[in-house]
């Protein structure tokens, strides 16, 4: 359950950050109210992502001793550091 909760994040976000990008180049398909809403959106989730990444990095570093990647973070926030702080659990039980 948690892995189609992961993958469907991905696919959102993929699709969010396509139409972001389309936006700022002037090239979206979408109407210019409808892209202003997008662009706030991605706006905030890269807000979100940022806080995300400084929350996290510590508790993540210390429970998979792995460094937080911060462009992975940003692109894909929980969905990126979640599986790895389970598996990691996982392998200590």
């Amino acid at each position: 359950m948690l892995n189609a909760v992961i993958y469907s994040l991905k696919t959102l976000l993929t699709g969010l950050w396509i139409l972001a990008i389309l936006g700022l180049l002037s090239l979206s398909p979408l109407p210019t109210e409808v892209q202003f809403y997008v662009s706030l959106l991605a706006c905030i989730t890269l807000l979100v992502h940022f806080v995300e990444f400084f929350a996290m990095k510590t508790k993540f570093k210390s429970q998979s001793g792995l460094a937080m990647n911060f462009g992975q973070t940003m692109l894909w926030g929980f969905g990126y550091w979640l599986p790895i702080l389970k598996n990691s659990t996982e392998q200590v039980d």
